[in-house]
């Protein structure tokens, strides 16, 4: 029913864009106020009352647009941003922000001609351009396209331009030229993106083996998603589950007083003493768990344990409490207690395959290699191909002595990602171990290609020689 909401809102904003004369209704769309999460209904709210309060401003409205556009609302979003482009038909951000909710809806032509109010506007911000690119390619305009991606490197986007460029060069079967741009944009970065793009290029060429190492380092892309500092301004007004995923993403990030800053907001509707009820407790310790492992990021271990511990003191029975307490025992190399709590974790979720493979590198740094063993294979069996579980178990075979195993897990680690340069030392020891030689040898040279740390090399090196002298030796007796 929103889509079909969405789409009937799209007919109605495109006829009222035709009529600037028309007056803005003082009363403001009203969607959200009713929701359960009141950090979001707040916050709507208030922006509904500031609207009342100055009917005619046009920025009180586009805020009152923003906020539904990132939470959700679509088809409310599209209406305010039309009232707000009527009272101010000089703001690039209404007509931009509508394009790119149309875009969202699949409604590629109609975002383009709304694209075109806001270009008409300012027709210098490249993160436009880009976007009017990768619309026209939807559409199947790959020419038009093109024009805009040079407008988009011309106003300083080059890189961005450049993949742009690249995307139309495959749609239009120009392979060898797409390969050559894309090569170069690889070698800069490790976007996901790039990589599936420029195997479909060299799937274009008929280089098939290359192709499928191409998209494995790029099966994890998502849709195309532009640098856009002017989009980005909708983020503010992000609230309730989604704020929380966003303080997530910051905390991971590295901008961890932004994060703060949004968990702090939240611990205002849900406090730390929820925690220990029945209702609400999962937000409200949820919570607390983020703010241990953003305090830990910041460089605050000492507030980030005594934040955890007020958490197990509330509710012993949340999983992700041992989990966190268990990697701040770890930095301080108590590991006796952080496998406790890892085990504590298992009992409450076994489940959970991040918290067996964190197990298995604590059984790891304890020598129990066997053991380890065992817990990184349980944490395939819950989540099969994950590559750091593959490199772990990988190791703990090198300390059991099973070198067929070991060259059997690397191999799969570097299939899974050709990249990584780690994987390609142990697998080079590995195959050397079994005798391998000239297959240690392309093992190393990839590890070398790939920027492997000059010591690791070295000491692989130094082992195959031996080996090699070794296997003259037996030749020549």
């Amino acid at each position: 029913m929103r889509n079909l909401a969405v789409v009937t809102c799209i007919v109605i904003v495109l006829s009222a864009c035709s009529d600037r004369e028309s007056s803005v209704a003082d009363e403001p769309v009203v969607a959200g106020i009713d929701s359960p999460d009141r950090d979001l209904a707040d916050h709507l709210e208030a922006l509904i009352r500031a609207v009342r309060t100055t009917p005619g401003s046009a920025p009180m409205r586009g805020r009152l647009g923003m906020a539904y556009d990132v939470n959700g609302f679509q088809a409310e979003a599209l209406a305010t941003y039309a009232e707000a482009e009527a009272l101010d038909p000089g703001d690039f951000r209404w007509p931009y922000f509508s394009a790119h909710l149309l875009a969202a809806t699949d409604e590629h032509a109609q975002a383009l001609e709304t694209l075109a109010r806001a270009l008409s506007i300012d027709s210098d911000y490249a993160s436009a351009w880009l976007w009017q690119g990768t619309w026209l390619l939807e559409l199947n305009r790959p020419a038009d396209a093109m024009i805009a991606f040079e407008r988009a490197r011309d106003l300083g986007a080059r890189d961005a331009a450049a993949f742009g460029r690249a995307k139309v060069m495959v749609a239009q079967g120009h392979y060898d030229q797409a390969v050559e741009l894309l090569e170069s944009l690889a070698l800069a970065t490790e976007s996901p993106q790039i990589h599936r793009t420029l195997g479909e290029a060299l799937r274009g060429q008929g280089r098939t083996e290359e192709a499928r190492v191409a998209m494995i380092r790029g099966r994890d892309a998502g849709p195309v998603n532009w640098g856009d500092p002017r989009r980005d301004q909708r983020s503010a007004h992000v609230r309730g589950h989604a704020s929380y995923q966003l303080a997530q993403g910051l905390s991971s990030s590295g901008r961890i007083t932004e994060a703060l800053a949004i968990l702090e907001r939240l611990q205002g509707y849900h406090p730390e003493a929820n925690c220990g009820r029945d209702q609400d407790s999962f937000l409200a310790c949820n919570l607390m768990n983020s703010f241990s492992i953003a305090y830990d990021r910041n460089g605050d271990p000492e507030r980030a344990l005594a934040t955890v511990q007020r958490g197990l003191a509330l509710n012993a029975d949340f999983a992700p409490f041992h989990l966190t307490i268990a990697n701040l025992y770890r930095q301080q190399r108590d590991l006796d207690l952080a496998l406790h709590h890892v085990d504590r974790a298992l009992e409450l979720n076994p489940a959970r395959g991040y918290a067996h493979e964190q197990r298995g590198r604590l059984l790891f740094g304890m020598e129990r290699h066997a053991d380890a063993k065992a817990a990184f294979e349980s944490a395939l069996g819950l989540e099969p191909e994950k590559r750091t579980t593959l490199f772990y178990l990988g190791l703990a075979e090198v300390e059991l002595g099973n070198w067929t195993l070991a060259v059997d897990r690397f191999e799969r680690v570097v299939e899974l990602e050709p990249a990584f340069a780690l994987g390609h030392v142990f697998l080079a020891r590995s195959l050397t171990e079994t005798g391998r030689i000239d297959e240690a040898r392309k093992a190393q040279r990839g590890a070398r290609e790939y920027g492997a740390d000059p010591e690791e090399l070295r000491v692989t090196e130094l082992r195959l020689r031996e080996l090699e002298a070794l296997q003259q030796s037996e030749n020549s007796g």
